[in-house]
């Protein structure tokens, strides 16, 4: 269990869609109860009996007055896809505004005892992260992603379910690799970049693009405001 955890009593999620499921189960062993969700979509429904849904920063503001209890908050950003920059900003919101941003490990999860993780990175189920990765904050490693030796993986990063990736990759902020990509050993995939669903990737990627295939090749720009 995080240190930051053992002073918690209660969490929120931000987000409330299928991210929130994956993140609830995560935490199920942690201790911590999760007492709202806040989601910037005001057509979306908590998607769990008696904890109450919020909407946006002024949903998050009047909530935070009239919390009944002064207990610290610990917090997760159930975003995921290609939002990123989406996650970090929100985290870096709550965190100013005194909650604390946990880490979301799955216990399926088979991570070496010398790899870093960031806060309010979320590692999902049978994921394995090898000897010496580094994976900064904001971060979501998916259901069975492989992350290898010595890969560096920047803040607001999503590796996808089934991605893989080789040694020493680096992966650069808010880029995404999506399910079951191969991303081969040492190689650079640019910050926002875009790698497609099963690509395979044998050479670096450049920063706000997107690449397919087999070879992956560029198909197009990424938008930069996601």
């Amino acid at each position: 269990m995080d240190g930051d955890r053992r002073i918690l009593k209660q969490m929120i999620f931000w987000g409330a869609t299928g991210q929130a499921k994956v993140l609830r189960e995560c935490m199920q062993g942690s201790g911590l109860e999760l007492v709202a969700l806040f989601d910037n979509d005001a057509q979306v429904r908590s998607p769990f009996a008696n904890v109450p849904i919020y909407y946006g920063v002024r949903g998050f503001d009047e909530w935070l007055k009239t919390r009944a209890s002064s207990d610290p908050l610990g917090f997760l950003v159930a975003i995921g896809g290609d939002k990123g920059r989406d996650r970090v900003a929100i985290q870096e919101y709550l965190a100013a505004s005194g909650c604390t941003a946990l880490r979301a490990i799955h216990p399926s999860a088979v991570i070496s005892a010398s790899v870093t993780i960031g806060a309010g990175s979320q590692i999902l189920a049978n994921a394995t992260i090898s000897v010496e990765a580094d994976i900064a904050s904001a971060c979501i490693i998916n259901t069975g992603a492989i992350v290898d030796h010595e890969c560096r993986i920047a803040a607001g990063v999503h590796i996808g379910t089934g991605a893989k990736l080789a040694g020493c990759v680096e992966v650069e902020p808010y880029a995404t690799v999506y399910t079951g990509a191969v991303v081969l050993p040492r190689i650079r995939i640019g910050p926002g970049a875009i790698v497609g669903a099963g690509a395979v990737v044998v050479e670096d990627v450049p920063a706000y693009t997107v690449v397919a295939g087999n070879p992956a090749r560029v198909i197009k720009k990424a938008a930069k405001t996601k």
